[in-house]
């Protein structure tokens, strides 16, 4: 009997097809139904499978038409449940980015913002004041490191609020976490990663698809195990010490700075600090980023605007230390800066005007209020869930622990037309169901019934 749920051995079987070729890009696949008759399966089996091919974007839909494989080559070559979150390019010309063949009622999904209380207005004036001034300048191409005035505001927040320390001339603005991971492989060239089990899927993800050699860590409650920096010739580490992903875990003061100690102990040892969503933090005394232990320029920090704004912004950033700084310089194929020059103006007038930080704050008390209700509702049932993960960030884990199995959890969210994101998805090691909640974009006003069938699925 296979250790693994139906389900997933149906998605790998069907996955592993697609990838051999036996599917071309574009062809139509086969509907749940007429699989469902062909291998005498259960709906429920088939809606999982399928539901995990859409996620990971080996296949995407098409309204009142079906389903069809993608692009495969535009595919990562990786295993898929490690980035989870790709999308066709056809869906979203279709207008399908937000269908799926499952309606579902209830979602706890990562990666979304509360758009409600976006300052629009104010957004709309940063862009009336920015092509107002009638800059001829943002119909060319920028700078490749970024406009000078969006790293200058970059640099004065991240002191502010991070402690972290750059010139603006060592900032480099990408359109994606990924992109700059990327470029971050070719500045360290040669070197070796050791990154955290689980991981945040775009490290592993460029790593496996450049074939770098890295090694996996294990996550604890306070962070990533250390034991064995000094056993291994790795000399690059890849953490999310302030939020780690998926766990939630913080790490802890000790590890922090046992990790600056090492890294300063040779010249060609860096962190990379990925601090993605830590401008919510709701509970306890405000972390420093780790880059602000630093005294020997040895951290490279790296975050995004995809939670503090909106997720279509496309804008992440990261400081290079000096050195990598000059190696960045002379790398002979650097590329133009892949993010509009007249979008990069408008954020940074938004952050000048002081309409970021009014809206920061105002955020964070809008998702620690969502959390708090949650969280009270969940503690009723502290004998059968498990909450980890809650004092920073926008999502958090919760732990079955009431002898229902993963499927079981799965169908009966199901029924309650509940979408949960399991945790295997990151983690296959974990023994008792748990799921990833992410709960930053459900209105107030859905809260409490998102909530209801949250714990209707998993209490018994």
């Amino acid at each position: 009997m296979s250790a693994s749920p139906l389900y997933i051995k149906l998605y790998e079987d069907l996955k592993q097809q697609i990838i051999e070729g036996q599917y071309q890009s574009g062809d139509k696949f086969p509907s749940k139904r007429a699989l469902q008759h062909h291998l005498s399966v259960s709906n429920t089996t088939i809606e999982h499978a399928y539901q995990f091919l859409l996620d990971e974007g080996y296949i995407y839909s098409k309204p009142r038409s079906g389903f069809y494989v993608s692009d495969i080559e535009s595919l990562p070559a990786i295993p898929s449940d490690d980035f989870p979150f790709v999308m066709n390019e056809d869906e979203f010309e279709s207008g399908t980015m937000n269908e799926r063949p499952t309606q579902y009622q209830y979602e706890f999904n990562l990666s979304e913002i509360d758009a409600e209380y976006f300052p629009l207005q104010q957004f709309r004036k940063a862009a009336r004041d920015v092509f107002d001034e009638s800059h001829l300048s943002l119909l060319h191409h920028g700078h490749p490191q970024g406009e000078g005035i969006l790293r200058q505001q970059i640099a004065h927040y991240i002191f502010n609020s991070r402690g972290v320390t750059s010139h603006p001339n060592q900032i480099i603005i990408g359109s994606s976490t990924e992109q700059l991971i990327n470029l971050l492989t070719d500045i360290l060239d040669d070197s070796q990663f050791i990154i955290e089990q689980p991981s945040y899927p775009p490290i592993k993800q460029v790593l496996d698809k450049k074939s770098i050699p890295y090694i996996q860590n294990e996550v604890t409650s306070t962070g990533m195990r250390m034991d064995n920096l000094y056993d291994v010739p790795n000399n690059i580490v890849y953490v999310t010490p302030s939020h780690q992903f998926p766990t939630g875990y913080v790490m802890n003061l000790k590890k922090r700075t046992r990790l600056i100690q090492w890294a300063q102990q040779q010249g060609d040892r860096y962190i990379i600090e990925d601090d993605y969503d830590s401008e919510f933090r709701y509970f306890g005394k405000p972390i420093s980023a780790l880059q602000s232990l630093d005294t020997k320029d040895k951290v490279i920090y790296l975050s995004t605007f995809s939670k503090s704004l909106f997720p279509s912004c496309r804008i992440a950033y990261m400081t290079l230390p000096k050195v990598l700084l000059e190696r960045y310089q002379a790398l002979p194929h650097k590329g133009r800066n892949t993010v509009p020059v007249h979008l990069q103006h408008i954020v940074a007038h938004f952050m000048q005007g002081g309409s970021f930080e009014r809206h920061l704050n105002k955020m964070r008390k809008v998702y620690q209020d969502k959390l708090t209700f949650i969280l009270e509702q969940i503690q009723q049932y502290d004998d059968q869930l498990i909450v980890d993960g809650t004092l920073t960030g926008m999502h958090f884990t919760l732990t079955v622990d009431n002898g229902l199995s993963l499927e079981e959890c799965i169908a009966r969210a199901e029924a309650q037309h509940l979408r949960i994101i399991p945790f295997n998805r990151y983690d296959n090691t974990e023994t008792k169901p748990k799921f990833i909640i992410g709960y930053g974009g459900i209105p107030f006003d859905q809260l409490e019934a998102h909530t209801n069938a949250l714990i209707e699925a998993l209490v018994i």
